[in-house]
């Protein structure tokens, strides 16, 4: 469990150095993401780690930020790792949590995040080759959770909301998240990319009115739901800037008051949060999220 949050989390994403890692700081975050770390196997068969490259130079800043009170955890996989770059993994799940655990421990951090975006490799019917996300998933879930026991280290998941769609391919991360629930602390859900899903705001990511899509925080947590998921343990996804997704952006303003303001109206200290994707843009959205939605959230 998430003991170091005991009220709605505040939470970016760390994917570009225009800004330094320790300026997270300055603001109301309480955990910020790293991104990305991935993984190959080289020429002798062993697994390799291949960190952030925006860390290069500013892994002292991890500190810095964890005296500070900010959880800093690290992203494995994203958008850009596909199909090809987790096929090697699936059935080798202990060596690679293996390998990642000893990567938080080296770096002192407090954790990982799953950020998996192969979507072929959750169809219900796969092509042939193509091997079985959920399974691996549920594994490596488990088996990070061994390497990194709570409530030391701190694991998320960060799926995109069709994933949780039952009409999706019937919905594999419910699979994934039922089977593997204690080991994790909060799932992300990526309210944004999915033209379609990500809006109306209301319906769609909050959850109300009769239109109210199951994959909404509200239609999470239902008791009668697809899921029935914590409602401390949801963190609502959204874009900081609207280059940063090509679809699911709204203001700050509006995640304030579309959002921010329904949920913590309704679950109290039990809302899960907010995430950002991401730090460093350098626009008038950016600064707004730095000012003023974590004030709103632990006003």
């Amino acid at each position: 469990m998430d003991i170091a949050c005991s009220s709605p989390r505040f939470i970016i994403y760390y994917n570009s150095d225009a800004s330094s890692l320790v300026e997270v700081s300055q603001s109301e975050y309480t955990h910020v993401i790293l991104a990305f770390l991935n993984a190959r196997i080289d020429k002798m068969g062993v697994i390799v780690l291949t960190p952030p490259k925006n860390m290069s130079n500013q892994w002292e800043s991890v500190q810095i930020l964890r005296t500070r009170g900010v959880k800093v955890i690290v992203s494995f996989g994203g958008g850009l790792a596909k199909t090809k770059d987790y096929q090697g993994f699936v059935g080798r799940e202990k060596e690679l949590a293996t390998a990642i655990g000893a990567f938080v421990r080296a770096k002192q951090l407090d954790g990982v995040d799953l950020d998996f975006e192969a979507s072929d490799m959750l169809h219900k019917e796969r092509k042939a080759g193509v091997a079985d996300g959920k399974a691996y998933l549920i594994k490596l879930t488990k088996a990070l959770r061994q390497e990194l026991p709570g409530p030391n280290f701190l694991i998320s998941h960060a799926p995109q909301s069709p994933y949780l769609n039952p009409e999706w391919h019937g919905g594999p991360y419910l699979d994934i998240l039922k089977a593997s629930e204690k080991a994790i602390d909060w799932i992300t859900v990526q309210y944004y990319n999915n033209p379609g899903q990500d809006g109306p705001v209301n319906t769609k990511v909050v959850g109300l009115g009769k239109e109210a899509y199951s994959t909404s925080y509200r239609g999470l947590v239902a008791k009668d739901g697809a899921l029935a998921w914590p409602s401390g343990k949801i963190v609502i996804g959204k874009p900081v800037y609207k280059a940063d997704a090509f679809s699911g952006h709204i203001s700050p303003e509006d995640i304030i008051t579309q959002i921010i303001a329904p949920l913590y109206a309704e679950f109290g200290d039990q809302f899960g949060g907010i995430a950002g994707w991401q730090f460093s843009t350098h626009t008038q959205d950016q600064r707004d999220w730095n000012s003023q939605v974590g004030k709103v959230l632990f006003q």
